[in-house]
């Protein structure tokens, strides 16, 4: 079961990444109002880059779980790290893959970066995008042949730092801006609330980091600071949620005011959906785990889980969903769009989400930290604990959410997503005024 929760992982840490990289090359024409000849094709070898990465590293993830490599298994096998288990050798490649990613998003936002003071919404864009590249390549430093102490020092980089800061400020920096496109927000709102994340994310987020490194050995004043800032991170967070909703508001007022309706709507309400679990999944779930005393208790505990799950696709999750939507509203032709498919996806990913949280993983951990406290940590984790009646009922509870979250949820955006792919037409690329935003879908004839 471990060796499929491990690549299960490591293919929703493929599924973010690419979201973001497909919606980082999708706004950056936005932003600057042209796109320079030889995108498409650049575009396309990524996509072919990445295809090679995520089949060629799941497949040898596969084959290290199972021994069946037995010589250079962790260059193509598996590594065993958690968010890195891909062999080095696809971690390299995905590493160069990225920084390819933002040398395409260069190549596209280089007109409007000259015309912008370096503290603009166009230069944060690419120095947020930067970053991922950036702080991934941490996690090269990540040696099998090196001490635990060492390596779980520069895995946790790519867990928190990465994941929960950068990764944070990419989806802040994105959000904001399709808003801003969008005409929901004002652009100097955007701005201010971008440097506002920064400011709390890579405070909560640097010093935060020191709270995964329990059995590292590091000094206890390290594990304060890091439980206190770490659990401080959900003040950005408060904030980010109320935006989000301000964001929601203006955009119904805009939708109630416009001759035609507000065509993002589902959108908007995925994005929304992202500073709630933002603030639920990552602000309180993470707090209720990260202060010391109670992370020696339950790490790695059905509460960690319930944290993980709540925080990775109640934010990223949910966040590719909204970008997915974004991008194909303009890819589907207007009479074949489907509200509903949208509408349904919406609330069946909420709904299943919170019924696998609620029903299942938030329960179990309490139950497993009580015994873990009464009795011991080591009991608490062992299988026969874990496979007792009362879990064992816990866990068949979750099937009704996960049913929701797979039948009702994915099944309308694969949907959308095959109308985008077998129904567009390509079109011939066309420069856009200044200051012109897409805040409505004009309608184009598709045909053969």
């Amino acid at each position: 079961m471990s060796k499929c929760v491990r690549s299960i992982l490591q293919l929703a840490i493929f599924w973010v990444a690419t979201s973001y990289l497909a919606a980082g090359i999708f706004l950056a024409p936005m932003i600057t109002g042209r796109e320079p000849r030889g995108q498409q094709l650049l575009s396309y070898a990524l996509l072919g880059a990445l295809a090679v990465v995520v089949f060629g590293s799941m497949g040898g993830e596969y084959a290290g779980v199972f021994g069946w490599i037995q010589r250079g298994w962790s260059w193509f096998g598996n590594q065993g790290f958690t968010f890195l288990d891909l062999g080095r050798f696809w971690q390299i490649l995905l590493t160069v893959g990225l920084f390819f990613w933002v040398a395409i998003l260069l190549r596209g936002l280089r007109n409007k970066l000259r015309t912008e003071h370096g503290g603009n919404m166009p230069w944060l864009f690419f120095f947020a995008a930067l970053a991922i590249p950036a702080f991934y390549a941490v996690g090269l430093l990540v040696r099998t042949d090196s001490t635990f102490t060492t390596t779980d020092f520069w895995r946790f980089w790519v867990v928190h730092l990465w994941v929960e800061d950068f990764l944070e400020l990419f989806t802040t920096v994105m959000v904001a801006y399709i808003f801003v496109l969008l005409g929901v927000v004002h652009q100097r709102v955007a701005l201010r609330l971008i440097y506002l994340d920064i400011v709390l994310y890579s405070t909560g987020g640097v010093i935060g980091t020191m709270h995964h490194l329990y059995f590292s050995g590091e000094p206890a004043v390290h594990m304060a600071l890091g439980a206190f800032f770490s659990a401080a991170e959900v003040i950005p967070l408060t904030f980010l949620t109320l935006e989000a909703w301000s964001f929601l508001q203006l955009g119904a007022q805009q939708g109630a005011q416009a001759r035609t309706p507000f065509p993002h709507f589902w959108s908007v309400m995925f994005l929304a959906a992202v500073g709630f679990w933002n603030f639920l999944g990552a602000g309180v779930f993470g707090f209720l785990i990260n202060l010391p005393i109670v992370s020696y208790y339950e790490i790695g505990t059905a509460l960690t889980a319930n944290h993980a799950h709540a925080a990775m696709m109640g934010v990223y999750g949910m966040l590719a969903a909204g970008l997915a939507l974004f991008c194909l509203r303009y890819m589907v032709p207007e009479k074949l769009w489907s509200d509903r498919a949208a509408k349904i996806s919406f609330w069946s990913l909420n709904l299943g989400l919170v019924w696998m949280v609620f029903a299942t993983l938030f329960p179990l951990g309490l139950i497993q930290l009580y015994h873990s406290v009464s009795v011991s940590y080591f009991d608490a984790r062992s299988l026969k604990f874990i496979s007792g009646h009362a879990n064992s009922v816990l866990e068949w509870l979750r099937l009704p959410g996960d049913a929701l979250f797979i039948v009702g949820g994915t099944l309308p955006i694969l949907y959308l997503c095959w109308l985008g792919v077998a129904r567009m037409k390509p079109q011939t690329p066309r420069e856009v005024p200044d200051g012109v935003l897409f805040t409505e879908i004009q309608e184009t004839k598709f045909g053969g």
